[in-house]
C-alpha cells in the first residue's frame, strides 16, 4: 500500500467513525406536494435540493400522493430544483433552511419542454403549517454583529416573546459558570424546566446547561418556547437548541480580542454615588475560528463533500471579591474574657458545664461564670493553640462583635474552550424518498 493509499484509508475511516455524531435532531426539513396546471398530483417527479455553501446535494422524488420529503438538511441556504417528464424545469432560490425547521413548498409545474427553466427567487413562506410549534432563530450574522454580553449565546434568547433572564447574581456570566446563564424563565414557567440541546443532543447538567461554545462557531440559535412536539416533551418549558457551523466550501475565519481594565472603565453608579472606588475588576477574553473544505493537495479534494470547522475562545480574569466574616474572636475573647458581651444583655451570660447539678421537678441547673470569664483552668490548650490561628478582628462590627472582620478575595480564573475537529462528511447526492 502506497503513502498516498494509507493516508486516503485513514481520512475516509476517521470521518465514517464522526459520522454517528452528527445529530439529526437538529436538521431542517424541505417538504411539499407537486402538481400540474389542473391541480393533478406529479408521481416520480424528481426533486433536489442543493446548498450552495457546500454543495451538497439531496435528492429525491415524490410518491402516489405527489408529495416529497427532504429531510436531514444542515442550516444553511438551498435551490430546490423539480423536474418531471412533459414538464418546465422548476427551481426556487434562497430558501434559507433554519434549525429543526420544516418548510413547506408546493410547487405547480408549468407544461412545456424539460429545456425550458421556470425559476422563483427570494419567495419564502409566511406560515409554517406542517407544525404548530413556536419559536424564533437567531443567525450567526447576528450573533457576531450585535453586542453579546460576556460572550453567552443564551442571554439572547431574551429577543424571544415571553423570555426572561433571572440570574443569580448581577454583573459578569461567565461562560463556565453554567448555573447563571441557565437561568432562563418562558411564559411563566420556572427556571430551571428548560431543555439546552447542542446540534439536537442533549446539552443538559441536571436541569442546567452543560456546554456553552464560543459564540463565532454557532451558526444558529433556536428557542421554541411553545414545544408541540413529542420530541421535546423532556422538560416543561422552552427547548434551547444551538446548532454549529460545519464549514462550506469556502474558507472563514474569525479572530478578535476583548479587554476590560478599570483604567479604562468607568466606576458603577451606587459605587460612585457613595464615593467608593471603582472595583479592580479585570478581564482578558481572546480566541478565533475557522472553517472551509478539506483539501489535501494531490491527495483528497472535499469541496462538496467534506469540511471541516474548528474555534476556541480563552479567557483570564481577576476579580478582588471582598467578603464578610461573621465574627472573629476579640483579643480579650481569646483569652476567655466575654464581659463586653455581657454588658449588652444577660442573654450573653456564660454558665460553667461542670457546675450542672439536679434541680427541683426533674431539671438541672448551672451556674454562671463570674463577670462572663472563663477561667484559664477551664481552656483546653489545644483550644487555645487553635483560637490563635483566625485573624484578628479589622473593622468595628456591631456592638456584639458580628461583622468584624473583611477581607479582599482574588478570585483568578483561566478557562479555556475549544471545539476540535468538528467534521462532517457528506456524499455528493443523498437519496431521501417519502413512502406512505
Amino acid at each position: 500500500m502506497s503513502a498516498r493509499q494509507a493516508i486516503r484509508l485513514l481520512v475516509g475511516a476517521l470521518f465514517c467513525s464522526l459520522l454517528p455524531l452528527c445529530a439529526q435532531e437538529a436538521r431542517g426539513t424541505i417538504l411539499g406536494r407537486v402538481t400540474d396546471p389542473t391541480n393533478a398530483v406529479i408521481i416520480g417527479a424528481k426533486v433536489d435540493a442543493i446548498n450552495t455553501n457546500t454543495g451538497v446535494h439531496t435528492a429525491g422524488a415524490t410518491n402516489e400522493s405527489g408529495d416529497f420529503l427532504l429531510p436531514f438538511l444542515i442550516p444553511g441556504p438551498y435551490d430546490l430544483t423539480v423536474e418531471a417528464p412533459g414538464f418546465k424545469k422548476f427551481i426556487r432560490s434562497g430558501i434559507d433552511v433554519r434549525v429543526n425547521e420544516r418548510i413547506t413548498i408546493d410547487v405547480a409545474m408549468q407544461i412545456g419542454q424539460a429545456a425550458e427553466t421556470v425559476q422563483v427567487v427570494a419567495e419564502m413562506p409566511l406560515l409554517d403549517s406542517s407544525t404548530a410549534s413556536m419559536g424564533q432563530v437567531i443567525d450567526s450574522r447576528t450573533i457576531l454583529d450585535l453586542p453579546l454580553k460576556d460572550s453567552m449565546v443564551l442571554i439572547m434568547a431574551t429577543w424571544s416573546p415571553g423570555v426572561q433572564f433571572l440570574p443569580q447574581r448581577s454583573g459578569y456570566i461567565r461562560p463556565f459558570d453554567t448555573s447563571s446563564p441557565s437561568q432562563i424563565s418562558v411564559d411563566g414557567t420556572r427556571t430551571g424546566s428548560n431543555e439546552f440541546m447542542l446540534d439536537g443532543a442533549p446539552n443538559m447538567q441536571r436541569t442546567e446547561v452543560a456546554y456553552s461554545p464560543p459564540p463565532g462557531v454557532v451558526d444558529e440559535f433556536k428557542i421554541q418556547t411553545a414545544t408541540f412536539d413529542a420530541s421535546y416533551g423532556f422538560m416543561g418549558g422552552a427547548a434551547l437548541n444551538m446548532s454549529l457551523k460545519s464549514g462550506a466550501n469556502n474558507l472563514h475565519g474569525q479572530t478578535y480580542y476583548f479587554q476590560q481594565n478599570p483604567l479604562v472603565n468607568a466606576n458603577r453608579f451606587f459605587l460612585n454615588r457613595i464615593g467608593a472606588e471603582k472595583i479592580n475588576f479585570r478581564l482578558h477574553r481572546w480566541g478565533g475560528n475557522s472553517s472551509g473544505p478539506l483539501s489535501l493537495p494531490k491527495l483528497y479534494e472535499g469541496r462538496n463533500r467534506t469540511f471541516w470547522m474548528y474555534g476556541y475562545e480563552g479567557i483570564w480574569s481577576f476579580d478582588p471579591t471582598p467578603f464578610v466574616v461573621e465574627a472573629v474572636p476579640s483579643p480579650a475573647q481569646r483569652r476567655g474574657d466575654f464581659s463586653q458581651l455581657l454588658a449588652i444583655s444577660p442573654q450573653y451570660q456564660l454558665y460553667d458545664p461542670h457546675s450542672i447539678r439536679p434541680a427541683p421537678n426533674g431539671r438541672y441547673s448551672r451556674q454562671p461564670l463570674p463577670n462572663n470569664i472563663i477561667p484559664p483552668s477551664l481552656i483546653n490548650p489545644v483550644s487555645r493553640k487553635i483560637v490563635d490561628l483566625w485573624d484578628l478582628p479589622n473593622q468595628a462590627g456591631t456592638i456584639d462583635g458580628v461583622n468584624n472582620y473583611t477581607k479582599g478575595k482574588d478570585a483568578q480564573d483561566d478557562y479555556y474552550n475549544q471545539v476540535v475537529g468538528q467534521f462532517e462528511s457528506s456524499r455528493a447526492t443523498i437519496s431521501a424518498t417519502l413512502q406512505t
